[in-house]
């Protein structure tokens, strides 16, 4: 039965790709589990490994027989099981409120140290603003722990940490994270502004080609937030966004799939 609904979500996400977007909504709190690894065409994921283990966040669904349609967001968690040849589909309705909104939108900055996963930014849909934004947060959750509470049926709401900040909001740039700083390189942020009157949208857009940001993290009354924020503007500042002293030596990073844009 499961399988059935399987291919019938995905038949049903082939169908609409060429019609419409759909909003990601559902009050679903199931951990669906399905045979089979292969998953449909997607493009702005941010995907992580762990052992045999693959975490597929966000993302679009695209049409293979119509490259230029504008794709059908990817309203759950994926975590494909390799070595058991199975997929688990997390609905995002049983994620915290943030999480859900940002995992339900695509093009993030994304890495991952260790067993340590970031996802800022990304472009999709709010929810309570009612359309798409560029998201200002960064997600932070381990990879290893969520797998295993997802295997074994276990509580996962609280392995999320979110940092809300609008210097966060960028689409499609690319983040690495090195010692205890990060760097963000290139992107855009896009932003809906609704009249109130009339209802009408209207949308702006700022370009990051060409600009690399710097920070860090530290704990305010046991809270994350950014810390020594520094923007370079052009590559022949980016020495200014370097530390002067990295603390340690930047160690080997894990590799990530490279994201499609």
């Amino acid at each position: 039965m499961r399988s059935s609904l399987f291919v019938v979500v995905f038949s049903i996400i082939q169908i609409t790709l060429v019609k419409s977007q759909f909003v990601c909504f559902s009050d679903s709190t199931t951990i669906y589990e399905f045979p089979g690894t292969a998953l449909p065409v997607m493009t702005g994921a941010a995907t992580f490994r762990s052992g045999h283990f693959k975490v597929v966040v966000g993302g679009k669904f695209m049409d293979a027989q119509a490259p230029d349609s504008i794709g059908v967001y990817n309203c759950d968690m994926l975590i494909v099981d390799e070595q058991a040849g199975k997929t688990y589909v997390l609905p995002l309705s049983y994620f915290p409120p943030f999480v859900a909104d940002q995992f339900s939108g695509f093009q993030y900055g994304y890495t991952m140290d260790h067993d340590t996963a970031y996802v800022m930014g990304g472009y999709g849909y709010d929810l309570a603003r009612g359309y798409e934004v560029t998201f200002p947060f960064m997600t932070i959750f381990p990879v290893k722990d969520l797998i295993d509470s997802v295997v074994q049926h276990k509580d996962y709401m609280s392995l999320f940490t979110v940092i809300d900040d609008d210097r966060l909001a960028v689409m499609g740039g690319t983040l690495l994270h090195i010692d205890q700083y990060f760097l963000v390189y290139g992107g855009r942020e896009t932003t809906s502004i609704r009249d109130e009157f009339t209802d009408c949208a209207t949308v702006s857009e700022w370009n990051f080609e060409g600009q690399l940001r710097k920070f860090k993290l530290k704990n305010t009354n046991g809270y994350p937030e950014l810390d020594e924020f520094q923007v370079c503007n052009t590559t022949a500042v980016f020495q200014q966004c370097m530390p002067n002293k990295w603390g340690t030596e930047p160690g080997k990073m894990l590799e990530i799939e490279k994201k499609e844009r």
